[in-house]
């Protein structure tokens, strides 16, 4: 069909899901969207060539938005870039929804648009932390570019990794869809009532985290080589320099909000091409993102907590959604709702005090 996508049952190709999250018609003998049983066989909505055309694309978009940034670093027009980069890349997340809503159907595109501003929001909380991590190993603005780039590159290739592992396991075993809402209602209850980052990272910088104690495990580590290096040598001997602790710890960090994002994700669809699309173009326009909002990221005080109730949200509806199906439409009123009141009641409670905004990257 029309751009690689399935409107109508295509059996034999891998992984089968559904298309959408919205209930069939009784009578039109169409596969109950929305709902994923184990042993059952679903469409999935995209064509071997779209899998192809969209990983390229994704491919060449992360290629040139690093070589933008580098570009943008050496001419020193940071924030205009950015800012038009950010607008470019979030153009392009609507755009696509565009796309699903003409070539596929408008529940498709609900769908995908749900996933992509909970993804979205979702990375702007890892970018805090990363900010943090900046801040905790004090990386100079001028050394911070290179660890944002792969940091980047790691929630790509953790997210891919969990994305295909946990519809598999969903495929196979109906029972994890709990397993799941349940995991997204602990992460919830931390990421709610855990204020504690500073004391964290305090501890990433004096090397009491475990996540520090197993980078000593392989290289010795030197507190004081401040430098654009990852390793220095030090009377004879390879050393990490504060750089490589904080990559390792944004890599560490990437790995478990992957734990936390893809979960929550598949709380919304399990059609595999949706679930991918909509968090390569979440991830899409992050270091764009992190220039444009580095000074105002400490201002977004209650992101953590409306975070946390969008997770309980989605693990409810992931454990209950066979009892208490909610709508596609439903989900994004709700979604939409709770992080517009999250950011305008930051965005009200006041600028932070002078001097304590975070350091551009770049």
């Amino acid at each position: 069909q029309a751009f690689g996508l399935h409107p109508e049952i295509s059996l034999g190709e891998w992984p089968p899901r559904c298309s959408a999250m919205a209930p069939a018609d009784p009578g039109s003998g169409e596969i109950p969207v929305g709902t994923l049983e184990a042993g059952s066989e679903h469409v999935p909505i995209a064509s071997t060539a779209l899998w192809i055309f969209f990983s390229l694309f994704m491919a060449g978009a992360l290629t040139l938005d690093v070589r933008w940034g580098a570009k943008r670093a050496s001419s020193g027009r940071h924030v205009a870039g950015a800012a038009v980069s950010s607008v470019a890349w979030f153009s392009m997340g609507i755009a696509f929804a565009v796309f699903l809503w003409c070539f596929h159907d408008g529940d498709t595109a609900l769908t995908f648009l749900t996933g992509y501003f909970v993804e979205k929001s979702l990375s702007v909380d890892n970018l805090i932390v990363i900010a943090l991590i900046f801040k905790s190993f004090r990386i100079k603005p001028v050394f911070q570019a290179p660890v944002l780039k792969w940091g980047i590159i790691g929630a790509v290739v953790f997210r891919t990794i969990f994305i295909f592992a946990g519809i598999t396991l969903l495929e196979y075993f109906h029972s994890a869809f709990y397993i799941f809402g349940a995991l997204l209602l602990w992460s919830a209850y931390k990421m709610f009532f855990d204020e504690d980052d500073d004391g964290d990272f305090e501890s990433h910088k004096k090397g009491d985290s475990w996540m520090m104690r197993l980078l000593t495990l392989f290289i010795p580590y030197s507190a004081e080589a401040h430098c654009s290096k990852f390793v220095v040598k030090i009377n004879g001997r390879w050393h990490a320099t504060p750089m490589l602790a904080a990559l390792v710890v944004v890599e560490l960090s990437d790995l478990i909000f992957a734990v936390d994002s893809i979960p929550c994700i598949l709380g919304l669809t399990q059609d595999l091409f949706l679930v991918f699309s909509s968090n390569m173009l979440a991830i899409l326009g992050l270091r764009s993102l992190y220039l444009l909002l580095a000074e105002a990221l400490e201002k977004v005080k209650n992101l953590k907590q409306g975070l946390a109730i969008v997770l309980v949200f989605v693990g409810l509806k992931m454990m209950a959604g066979s009892y208490f199906p909610i709508s596609q439409h439903a989900s994004l009123l709700v979604i939409v709702l709770i992080l517009g009141v999250t950011f305008i009641q930051s965005a009200m409670s006041g600028s932070p005090k002078r001097g304590d905004g975070l350091q551009l990257p770049l």
